[in-house]
C-alpha cells in the first residue's frame, strides 16, 4: 500500500517545479508565501499552547497544595468547619482565576533583545514581533511571517555561536536595535498618514515599512546561509572522502 504523501512536501515540490519557468515563477512564490504563513501561524499556536500549559500547571499545583494543606490540618489540628471549607473553596477558585490571568503575556522590551544571548535571541524576537503584529498593516504580514521563518531557522544555528562572535553581535544590533526602531517609528506616525506618500513620487509609509522588513528578512537569510556554509562544506568533504576511500564501485581504493 502506497504511503500517503505529506501535503506540505507536495506543495514544496510543486513550487520548485513551477519556479523553473518564468511564467509560473510568481505562482511558485505565492505557494511558498502560503507555506511560510502557515508555519508562522503554527509557531504562534505552539507558543500559546505552552503558555496555557504553564498556567494550567500552576493552577493544578495550587489546588493540590490546598487539598494537602486541608488534609494535614484536619489530621493534626482537627476537622474544619463547613464555613471554613467554603472559604477555602472560594479562595482557591479566586487564586486559579488570578493565575489564569496573570502574569500577562508581555513581549520582551527591545533593550532586553539587544542584550539577549544568541541561543534565546531568535525566540525572543519572534515573540516580540508576534506581539507587534496587530500594530502593523496587513501589507506587512507576509514579511513578518518571512522574518519569523528565518528566526526559526537561525535558532539551532546560533546555538553553537558564542556571545562575543561578530555574527552574534551584528544580529543583536539588527534584531535588538534596528528592527524595533523601524517598528517604533512606524507606530509614531499618525494612522491617517501611513497610507500617504511622504513626498510626490515616493512610496507610502506602509510600503517603506514593508521594504524595511524585507531588507531585514534578506539579511537574516544571508546570515543563515553564512552560518550553514561550514556544515555544508564539511558534508561535501565527507562525501568526497567516502568516494575516494571506497570508490564508486563499492571497493576500497
Amino acid at each position: 500500500m502506497a504511503r500517503a504523501r505529506d501535503p506540505e512536501e507536495m506543495l514544496a515540490r510543486a513550487s520548485d517545479l513551477l519556479d523553473r519557468w518564468p511564467l509560473t515563477a510568481p505562482l511558485a512564490q505565492e505557494l511558498r508565501a502560503g507555506r511560510t504563513s502557515r508555519d508562522a501561524a503554527r509557531r504562534r499556536a505552539e507558543r500559546k499552547a505552552k503558555r496555557a500549559g504553564r498556567k494550567a500547571l500552576r493552577m493544578a499545583l495550587t489546588v493540590a497544595a490546598v487539598i494537602v494543606a486541608t488534609i494535614v490540618y484536619g489530621v493534626v489540628v482537627g476537622p474544619i468547619g463547613v464555613g471554613t471549607l467554603l472559604l477555602l473553596i472560594i479562595a482557591t477558585v479566586m487564586a486559579c482565576v488570578l493565575l489564569g490571568i496573570y502574569p500577562r503575556d508581555v513581549a520582551p522590551p527591545p533593550m532586553k533583545l539587544a542584550s539577549a544571548k544568541p541561543t534565546v535571541l531568535p525566540a525572543q524576537v519572534d515573540a516580540w514581533l508576534d506581539a507587534k503584529r496587530r500594530a502593523l498593516p496587513a501589507l506587512a504580514a507576509p514579511k513578518v511571517d518571512a522574518i519569523s521563518a528565518q528566526l526559526a531557522a537561525l535558532g539551532p544555528q546560533l546555538a553553537a555561536v558564542p556571545a562575543g562572535d561578530p555574527t552574534a553581535l551584528e544580529l543583536n544590533r539588527l534584531l535588538g536595535k534596528h528592527l524595533p526602531e523601524l517598528v517604533d517609528r512606524y507606530e509614531k506616525v499618525a494612522p491617517a498618514q501611513r497610507k500617504v506618500a511622504a513626498a510626490p513620487g515616493q512610496p507610502t509609509i506602509e510600503r517603506q515599512l514593508v521594504d524595511g522588513l524585507g531588507l531585514i528578512e534578506a539579511e537574516l537569510a544571508r546570515v543563515s546561509d553564512e552560518l550553514g556554509r561550514t556544515d555544508r562544506d564539511a558534508f561535501l568533504v565527507q562525501g568526497k572522502f567516502l568516494e575516494t576511500r571506497y570508490g564508486k564501485d563499492g571497493t576500497l581504493s
